[in-house]
């Protein structure tokens, strides 16, 4: 007759509620050590998305344009609104200051423009544009978009 073969998991199983049973702290040190490599695995690992990031345009000095933006969702019924800043990168780009008096300076998208001016930044070709705003009453006024904008 043969004899019964051992099985290999019941051994480690029993091996596990032994050190269970003699020394709890080793063994939940062990099962927490196992979830964080385990947990830093996962999140390391896997199926990353790549977010798409924006080509770079290639403005010219002259040509005309719409205003547009492509980075901001507006309200229901509200236009998308560009600020025309003093100097490209200004933050006061992003303050949106009611109390301001500045008149020609925030445009809606479609808003017809001409560069005149291209600015690098950041390592970054043409980040920053110059535009002249080309229509309605606040024509010829000049400030500075971002390139994405245009």
């Amino acid at each position: 007759m043969s004899e019964p073969k051992a099985n290999p998991l019941a051994g480690v199983i029993a091996s596990v509620m032994s050190l269970k049973e003699n020394n709890a702290k080793v063994f939940y040190g062990v099962v927490a050590g196992v979830v964080g490599v385990v947990l830093v695995l996962t999140m390391l690992g896997g199926n990353e998305k790549v977010l798409p990031s924006s080509a770079p345009k290639n403005l010219a000095v002259g040509q005309k344009y719409t205003l547009q933006s492509p980075n901001a969702a507006a309200e229901d019924g509200e236009q998308t609104i560009i600020r025309l800043v003093a100097t490209p990168g200004a933050i006061a780009a992003f303050d949106d200051d009611e109390n301001k008096t500045e008149e020609c300076r925030k445009f809606p998208e479609g808003t017809h423009v001409t560069v005149l001016d291209k600015q690098d930044a950041f390592g970054k070709k043409d980040v920053f544009a110059k535009v002249q705003i080309d229509e309605e009453m606040c024509n010829g006024t000049i400030g500075w978009v971002l390139a994405v904008n245009l």
